[in-house]
Parts: C-alpha cells; sequence; structure tokens
C-alpha cells in the first residue's frame, strides 16, 4: 500500500471537523486520499452544521465522490479505510460491516453504545485481520501529552490532585435528535464525558475505584461529577450538557503538583510555579484530529502495531462508563474497578 484511501459514513456535524482534519493533513504530503462520502441524506452535503466546537463551514472538494447508499459506495470505490462518523448506536453495526468488507476502520468515540458492542467489533477485527481504532482524539493532543510527559517526568514533582471539566449546552444538531435519546446516545456521560474518563486513564492508568453524582435532564446522566481513587490522588472530572443555549463549549483541566500548578483551558496550556513566574510551555499548535488520523495512516501504511491507542483501551474506557453509570444510579455508592 502506497497511499492510503479513505472513505467517510456519515457527515454529520463530527464528520465537518474530520474533514477539516483531513484538509490539514493533505498540507503535509501524507500519502492518503479522500474519495468518498456517503451520508443517506443527500441534504448533508451542502448543509452547514454548527455543533458545540464550532467547526468552520465546510465545502466538499469535487474530486470527493458522494452516496447517499453505502452498497452502492462499496460497489463502486475502491478504499482501503472507513472513517466510521455515524451516531453512537450505529458504530458496531457499521464497523462490523466494514471490516467484514475488508476495511480498515476509523471509528469516532465511543466506541460503541456498551461494552458487548464494543466486544463484537474487536473479536471481528480479530477474525478479518484489519485494523481498528477508535477516534480518542484528545491521546493525539500535544496539550494532553505535555500535562502526561509531567507527570511521567515529575517535571514538577508529584502530581497531587487533577481536577477536568468539559462543558456544553444540550447538542441539538444530531440526526433524528439521536443526542436527546439516551437509549442510543448513552447521555452526555458516555458521548462527551467519556473524553476525560479516558483521558485519566491515559494519564494515570487504571483506577481502583470509582464514585458518580449524575443528575437526569433532558436525557439521563445529563450532569455528572466523577470521582475516580487513585492510591495516591484523587481525579474529579465533571461534565455537563446543561449549560445555557448561548454558553460556549469549555474544557480543561487543572493540574496540582508538589511544586507547580499546570493549568489548560481549551488547549492553551499555562504553569504556575512555587516559585517564579507563570510561564506558557512551548507546545506546537494542537490539532489532535490531524494527528490521530496521520497515525492512523502510518499504521495502515508500515502495518505497525497500535501501542498508542489500541481499540482494546477503548473498550475499557467504556467498560469504566458503564461502572460510572452504576454508582450514579446507586446514590454515588463507591465501586472498585471490575474490568
Amino acid at each position: 500500500m502506497k497511499k492510503v484511501r479513505i472513505a467517510m459514513i456519515g457527515f454529520g456535524g463530527i464528520a465537518r471537523t474530520h474533514y477539516a482534519g483531513y484538509t490539514d493533513l493533505a498540507t503535509r504530503n501524507v500519502p492518503f486520499e479522500l474519495v468518498a462520502i456517503c451520508d443517506i441524506d443527500k441534504a448533508q452535503f451542502e448543509k452547514q452544521i454548527t455543533i458545540n466546537t464550532s467547526a468552520e463551514p465546510v465545502k466538499i472538494a469535487e474530486s470527493i465522490h458522494t452516496y447517499t447508499n453505502l452498497d452502492e459506495m462499496l460497489a463502486n470505490e475502491e478504499f482501503d479505510m472507513a472513517d466510521i462518523c455515524l451516531p453512537t448506536y450505529l458504530h458496531c453495526e457499521y464497523t462490523t460491516k466494514m471490516l467484514r468488507a475488508g476495511k480498515h476502520v476509523l471509528c469516532e468515540k465511543p466506541m460503541a453504545l456498551n461494552s458487548l458492542q464494543c466486544e463484537e467489533m474487536l473479536a471481528v477485527a480479530k477474525e478479518t485481520g484489519k485494523k481498528l481504532m477508535i477516534g480518542q482524539c484528545l491521546r493525539f493532543s500535544d496539550a494532553y501529552r505535555y500535562v502526561k510527559k509531567c507527570i511521567d517526568e515529575k517535571t514538577f514533582g508529584e502530581l497531587e490532585n487533577l481536577n477536568m471539566y468539559r462543558l456544553s449546552a444540550h447538542p441539538e444538531w444530531g440526526f433524528e435528535n439521536w443526542f436527546q435519546d439516551d437509549t442510543r446516545s448513552g447521555g452526555c456521560i458516555l458521548d462527551m464525558h467519556i473524553h476525560d474518563i479516558d483521558m485519566a486513564r491515559y494519564l494515570l492508568g487504571e483506577p481502583t475505584s470509582v464514585s458518580v453524582t449524575a443528575y437526569n435532564g433532558q436525557t439521563r446522566w445529563q450532569v455528572e461529577n466523577t470521582r475516580l481513587f487513585y492510591p495516591n490522588l484523587t481525579v474529579v472530572a465533571d461534565g455537563s450538557w446543561n449549560e445555557g443555549r448561548k454558553s460556549p463549549f469549555s474544557a480543561g483541566l487543572r493540574a496540582r503538583f508538589e511544586k507547580a500548578q499546570v493549568v489548560m483551558q481549551g488547549y492553551a496550556v499555562k504553569v504556575y510555579p512555587n516559585e517564579g513566574d507563570p510561564f506558557v510551555p512551548d507546545i506546537p499548535v494542537c490539532r489532535p484530529f490531524t494527528e490521530e488520523f496521520a497515525f492512523f495512516i502510518d499504521l495502515l501504511l508500515n502495518d505497525k502495531e497500535n501501542l498508542e491507542n489500541p481499540p482494546e483501551s477503548a473498550y475499557k474506557t467504556v467498560k469504566l462508563v458503564e461502572l460510572l453509570r452504576e454508582s450514579a444510579d446507586n446514590g454515588a455508592v463507591t465501586l472498585p474497578i471490575n474490568y
């Protein structure tokens, strides 16, 4: 394989961000080509959708073929990788379909609606020998990688506490209002809060136990306060789909070390040492989707093992979210990790 040919499946809200990532990646001479996009609603190819992260308007290049029927696209297009940007409840069905069609798959997060579907996806990937990766894009953010480096190398001493947050108005741009139906979206706790849950695992490994307080609103688990317990510290993570409709999306963290505090707002990082002046570390401009795509394309071209973001890890994050929901549904009871 000299070049990875890619087809996107689904062209709703998050697909706009993916498309922008591929456009950015094209400026870096990475050997890939976006050849086709499929969505059952033809209007999606022209519609401009504003999501909570405010993706820029998209105009599909004339060289990219568009389809409203997936089987027709499979019959007419030669491609190596499917990028699945469908609602969560469709992830398992279309990932397994693409794997069995002989395609490698990058599937948006969360991996699936539940851990049983994740297990099916892993089994089919193994059965077909095709690569599968889940879009936990923050693992490819240089800002979060800087925080991980500070933790691993004890740049400012031991980490003493970590607070994370991810807050948004309720998403109203989804196909057939699927976000509002927790049986299809899993609620904020699975759809959006999962980013910080996965990031806690990426930064610190597996917690020993969890406790969650959650509130229902337009969906179940619409607002949550999660506590992940580690041997020497507690991670607190807040998630919300209940911010004001005009309120901007916001996300970040505060990491308190022995000798400094590292604060991230969006992807902007600033360090506040115990002694000396605050400073902004030298971190590249953050393009997590671009880096995510570049990483997966490199895996395919060079048949590498995925040590950075394996699907087995995304499966564990879904398992952990299921445990969080169990805690929340039982009065914030503390539950030991059982996966």
